[in-house]
């Protein structure tokens, strides 16, 4: 036999129609695994694009978290210097307070000790 011979078997119809099935349901397996291998390498890239969104925002919130901290940082040392401030003006306060309670006694003492002094000067000269 000569490679361009073929060799033709008589068929039934119902045989054709048959073998016509059996060739084109092994057609559509082959696609249908062929899909299948395509949406399993989708699904690979699908999920490495998913691990690196993860990370990019993983990224940003880490950005965010360490600028709220800044700011955090700075709102507790303006606190810092806000009860500082506080703090020297409540002692000034209890100063002029105290001064004020405490300045006619004062006085009065500073004047005795001086009228004392101007006495005993008068007495003794």
């Amino acid at each position: 036999m000569s490679a361009g011979d073929e060799i033709i078997t008589p068929v039934t119809k119902p045989e054709a129609v048959s073998m016509a099935e059996i060739h084109a349901m092994r057609g559509l397996t082959d696609a249908v695994s062929a899909l299948g291998r395509q949406v399993e390498r989708m699904n690979a890239k699908v999920d490495d694009v998913r691990e690196r969104v993860i990370k990019l925002e993983a990224r940003e919130y880490e950005r965010q978290i360490e600028a709220l901290n800044d700011r955090l940082s700075a709102a507790f040392k303006r606190i810092d210097d806000l009860e500082g401030t506080r703090d020297q003006q409540k002692g000034a306060k209890a100063l002029v307070d105290w001064l004020r309670q405490t300045a006619p006694w004062l006085l009065a003492g500073i004047a005795a000790f001086v009228a004392g002094i101007s006495i005993k000067n008068r007495t003794g000269a």
